[in-house]
């Protein structure tokens, strides 16, 4: 099928991506993808390719993306945070990836500024320093100081980039249709999904409104805090394609000679790089994705201060439960929670339980016998998980993997400042926190009454359910196959069945039952012996009720 969109302004630049994956020994992936025929390009001009450089795929890959621009740029490094979909030299490589390019005129930064914020730029900064303190693939950032006296950085966006990027990303579109069609990596993975994922991502960072957002939800969740400082953004002076925020003056956590000559403790600047993450995880739900060592400045008294909003992830309540589970489960050495908690996390379902896979997960599991917590590499331990996963083709959600991402980059941070860092320790109390939390009465209480609004709609659903397979059966849209020597056999677990889920709903009623009752007597204010007795005999029957639905159970069983 041809799911490219052929419009002139687009032809231009597939070729252009064929002729680099071509010109970095990539001429085979292309023929799978049916390029050649599809642009009406030469035969002759991609079999005339010139030499091979001298180097692996995964770094012919990393060029070939350098060459393609910014949009490709981000693709690998999305991609080396997926380690659960490539092999570990590709993530390694990819993983060198530098979002830095040169910078662009700073006439064309001020014009942009002014178009954006409606004024000239004089008007708006006292001064504008037009040399760029660092430049990246979307933007670069510029000191300025505002009329009111506050010393600010200026990120501007570059021009056009988001009419690149819009081109490019729906060439990735087109480009994960062919591929889930023709390779065997899309019989694998939903390179569909996956693509769209990185859109979405890559779309909302194109808008620095959202990055300011992000920075102001952090600076309020991180208000008592004193190890952690958070910017402030000037609204006033910004917009979608300019940020103004207040400049930080500290020593990067990467220039070790500079921390010791500043009288900085490395030792307490690790834990407090370690326990920013982990709060961001199991207390706050929102974290940064991105945490690049870049990002981070020691001022003094080790606060940390922390900058780049742009690229952040969120945890439901349900996943981090998971994610508590999980980690419960690995140190335990329990090979059933653990598989539980991948269920939970969606990983998996139970049809995908192997054999294979289970001794692959209690090999796994075995490996924490026996070790102190102490010893334990979070990298190490993510890693084995990883490839573990991949090698059951498992995918990861986009979330879990930035998670995973995030934490292996801000331990890596934290044991270059102290070799010593003992990450399960520093994480001990906000597990415990998140747990206690977690199952809290009235956080179990939400739970049960949530369980029970389930088991009811079920209970009311059941009987249309029941009557849409029996008209199903009767229409013929379903059919039950079997010989006869076995139907006497398939009747009889038919009837048990029926049965059993006789039990089960009456039981399901007298649950809600006992609920709407418990509901009356304990809000509804209804008292006298006539309640009591009713609650009384509505337990009974639910006890008898469940005992019956055992033996039924066990009478399956034997």
């Amino acid at each position: 099928m041809w799911p490219l969109v052929r419009q002139a302004r687009y032809l231009g630049r597939y070729r252009e991506i064929t002729q680099v994956l071509v010109g970095h020994g990539f001429g085979a992936l292309v023929e799978q993808l049916g390029l050649i025929s599809l642009l009406s390009l030469p035969r002759r001009a991609v079999l005339r390719v010139p030499p091979t450089p001298p180097l692996g795929t995964a770094g012919r890959l990393r060029e070939a993306l350098v060459a393609l621009g910014p949009t490709f740029v981000k693709l690998g490094q999305a991609l080396s945070t997926r380690p659960d979909l490539l092999p570990p030299e590709f993530v390694t490589e990819l993983g060198k990836l530098q979002d830095t390019v040169p910078s662009f005129p700073a006439e064309v930064a001020i014009a942009t500024i002014e178009e954006c914020l409606g004024r000239p730029v004089d008007q708006i900064f006292a001064s504008f320093d037009p040399v760029p303190l660092a430049a990246a693939s979307l933007g670069q950032v510029h000191a300025a100081q505002l009329h009111t006296g506050e010393k600010v950085v200026v990120k501007v966006q570059r021009p056009d980039i988001a009419g690149r990027i819009n081109t490019d990303l729906a060439i990735l579109a087109d480009l994960a249709a062919l591929a889930q069609e023709r390779l065997p990596l899309g019989q694998q993975y939903n390179l569909i999904e996956l693509t769209w994922e990185f859109t979405a991502t890559l779309r909302a960072e194109l808008d620095y409104r959202r990055e300011g957002r992000n920075a102001d939800r952090f600076r309020r969740l991180f208000a008592d805090h004193d190890s952690i400082y958070i910017p402030q953004i000037y609204w006033d002076y910004s917009g979608s394609k300019v940020l103004t925020s207040e400049r930080l003056y500290g020593v990067k956590v990467t220039d070790h000679a500079g921390l010791d000559a500043a009288g900085i403790d490395r030792v307490e600047l690790a834990r407090n790089c370690l326990a920013l993450i982990l709060r961001e995880i199991f207390t706050l739900g929102f974290f940064h994705s991105d945490p690049h060592p870049g990002n981070f400045f020691a001022m003094p008294g080790e606060v940390l201060g922390v900058v780049d909003y742009g690229q952040m992830g969120s945890l439901d309540a349900q996943t981090t439960h998971a994610l508590l589970l999980l980690l419960t489960a690995i140190v335990n050495q329990d090979t059933d929670g653990t598989i539980r908690s991948l269920e939970r996390l969606g990983l998996i379902t139970r049809r995908d339980v192997t054999s294979q896979l289970q001794r692959d997960l209690e090999r796994f599991t075995q490996g924490f016998v026996d070790r102190p917590l102490c010893e334990i590499s979070a990298q190490e331990t993510i890693n084995e998980l990883l490839s573990l996963l991949r090698r059951h083709h498992i995918r990861l959600p986009g979330p879990l993997a930035l998670l995973m991402k995030a934490l292996v980059m801000m331990e890596g941070v934290g044991l270059q400042l102290d070799p010593q860092l003992d990450v399960f320790g520093i994480a001990r109390p906000y597990v415990e926190q998140a747990i206690l939390e977690d199952f809290a009465p009235a956080n179990l209480s939400n739970q049960a009454l949530r369980g029970v609004r389930d088991l009811g709609e079920v209970a009311v659903e059941l009987p249309y359910q029941a009557s849409d397979l029996i008209h199903r059966l009767n229409s013929g849209e379903l059919r039950i196959q079997t010989e006869e020597r076995e139907l006497r056999r398939v009747s009889s677990a038919l009837v048990g069945a029926a049965n059993r889920l006789a039990v089960a709903v009456v039981l399901a009623a007298l649950i809600l039952g006992i609920g709407m009752l418990a509901v009356a007597i304990g809000i509804g204010g209804w008292t006298g012996v006539l309640p009591n007795l009713l609650l009384g005999f509505s337990v009974a029957a639910f006890l008898l009720t469940g005992v019956a639905l055992v033996f039924a159970l066990l009478r399956r069983w034997e």
